[in-house]
């Protein structure tokens, strides 16, 4: 894996200085592989971001307290506590962003650690594009996030999202929301009776434009149902369509005033 990254990050090198600039972020490398950090703080700082390193989750909770990073860059396999405790850690304190980086052949792991509370997941062995591609969706996230549109409110029927506060209210009980999850139900109620695709939201919520794993959706969607259903095992609001997609009913508007 790592002969096959440290080439393609030699390949692009001449094209790096070009890309200064653009959206740079302050990145924390949590990986107990020393010499894929090593190439990655290489390539990342080339492209203009702030990079800083963490070997064991205990080092990478204190880097992250100590430098408020913009983006974990968080592998599971990690001693001390792995990469799962940490992301548990992180979501008691804030909502940074943190994209796991995860084995090809352990999709439990991409699963739990989306069900702690991380926003993405790249498995191992990737490409140096890909996980700039994830980069640079996340740079745009944080930007939309802060942006005054974002200040606004949109109800239907019994659901209110409060997007600046990611919040949302069930006939006025309030849940807290992740960013991805305000996203996510932004998206559907803004589209409430449309079927959006997986690939579609994907797009538009975590912002690239590759095909993507319906399970990172899925998983995200699981967790919306538990903050906004009555009952999560049988939905009435974020339904699926099988084989397409997803959809916000609009019928719940009537069913409120039922």
């Amino acid at each position: 894996m790592h002969k096959s990254v440290w080439a393609a990050i030699m390949k692009v090198r001449g094209k790096l200085a070009a890309r200064k600039g653009c959206q740079d972020m302050r990145i924390l490398i949590a990986d107990d592989d020393r010499e894929l950090v090593d190439m990655l703080t290489y390539w990342l700082r080339a492209h203009g971001h702030q990079v800083f390193v963490a070997f064991d989750g205990e080092q990478t909770m204190k880097r992250w307290r100590e430098q408020a990073p913009d983006l974990v860059l968080l592998d599971i396999q990690m001693p001390k506590y792995d990469g799962f405790e940490v992301v548990r850690r992180m979501r008691g304190e804030s909502n940074a962003m943190v994209i796991v980086l995860t084995c090809c052949d352990r999709e439990d792991d991409e699963v739990r650690a989306l069900e702690l509370g991380a926003d993405d997941f790249l498995r191992k062995p990737f490409r140096p594009r890909q996980l700039l591609a994830r980069i640079q969706a996340a740079a745009r996230r944080a930007v939309s996030i802060s942006s005054p549109m974002n200040g606004s409110s949109i109800t239907i029927g019994p659901i209110s999202l409060d997007v600046s506060r990611h919040e949302v209210s069930r006939n006025g009980t309030q849940m807290r929301l992740t960013p991805i999850e305000s996203r996510l139900l932004h998206l559907l109620l803004t589209h409430a009776g449309q079927v959006l695709t997986t690939d579609t939201i994907i797009e538009r919520v975590w912002g690239y434009n590759e095909v993507g794993d319906s399970g990172l959706v899925k998983t995200h969607i699981r967790h919306l149902r538990q903050k906004v259903e009555p009952d999560p095992g049988s939905p009435r609001y974020v339904l699926t369509v099988p084989g397409v997609g997803y959809t916000f009913s609009p019928q719940v508007s009537a069913e409120s005033h039922a």
